[in-house]
């Protein structure tokens, strides 16, 4: 098995800890290989290994009952002007590409979370 995807869900988990401790996001969803999922109504997040590409990305989805919407993390960064879009890496050619990767992913969702819980769906909204 490759080295990222076998450690893949403690490398998230050692990243994204925050969501839980910091923002009381129940986590760590373990969907299938390569996904991670954290989830605090109305929001889920999902951080996915995409093996063929050999990238690492972040995705939020907003579910209220009524309406699904789904956004890349940095779509929403964009319109909630937090974070500088262009430092979030998403490479993972390798173990320590990918950890570099969840490393700025982690860092530019910290800013998001609390937009994300003020402004609701408008930030993913197309």
């Amino acid at each position: 098995m490759d080295a990222r995807l076998a450690s893949f869900p403690g490398d998230v988990t050692d990243r994204f800890g925050f969501l839980v401790d910091e923002f009381g996001f129940a986590g760590l969803d373990v969907g299938e290989k390569g996904y991670v999922g954290f989830f605090s109504a109305p929001w889920t997040i999902w951080v996915v290994l995409e093996e063929r590409n050999k990238t690492v990305d972040t995705f939020l989805k907003y579910d209220d009952g009524e309406q699904v919407l789904r956004a890349p993390m940095r779509r929403a960064m964009a319109k909630a002007r937090v974070g500088n879009v262009g430092r979030v890496r998403d490479t993972a050619q390798t173990r320590v590409g990918m950890q570099k990767s969840l490393g700025t992913q982690a860092a530019a969702l910290r800013l998001l979370v609390p937009a994300l819980r003020a402004r609701g769906r408008e930030l993913i909204e197309t």
